[in-house]
């Protein structure tokens, strides 16, 4: 296998983890959205899974890899417009998200942590949701 193969079934591999870290997030928040947890000590696996998903959409840790070629191989041009363009979807999400959480606020009473949880959940689902799409439809 050359150094194109396993780019690519690496970008592939990626974008099947993106997709599974969209759906850990989303479970993640509606159980604890649903039980009520928005205790600060229980928000630290939280905050570290939207870390791992944010810096893993960034790109970051490929340039920081020991697979030089590889890692370049799957940081090309292609994929820099498709991370940009999944941000500007998360971007949108969050936006979203955060105006129809307004609007219902006066029915349904959320806390600012709820709130919060659900906008950032919501860009960050739509930005790796988005990226892993538009990679599995490149490496096609």
């Amino acid at each position: 296998m050359n150094l194109v193969e396993k780019a690519e079934a690496r970008s592939r591999g990626r974008a099947v983890v993106f997709y599974l870290l969209s759906v850990a997030l989303l479970a993640s928040t509606i159980l604890s959205v649903a039980n009520g947890h928005d205790e600060p000590n229980r928000l630290l696996p939280w905050f570290v899974m939207i870390g791992a998903s944010a810096l893993n959409l960034t790109g970051l840790p490929f340039r920081w890899s020991r697979c030089g070629p590889i890692a370049r191989l799957m940081n090309d041009e292609t994929t820099r417009d498709h991370r940009r363009s999944s941000f500007e979807a998360g971007f949108w999400a969050m936006i979203l998200s955060t105006a129809s959480m307004t609007a219902i606020l006066n029915a349904v009473p959320f806390s600012a942590v709820t709130m919060g949880r659900v906008a950032i959940t919501a860009g960050l689902i739509a930005a790796l949701t988005s990226f892993a799409t538009l990679e599995l439809r490149a490496s096609r």
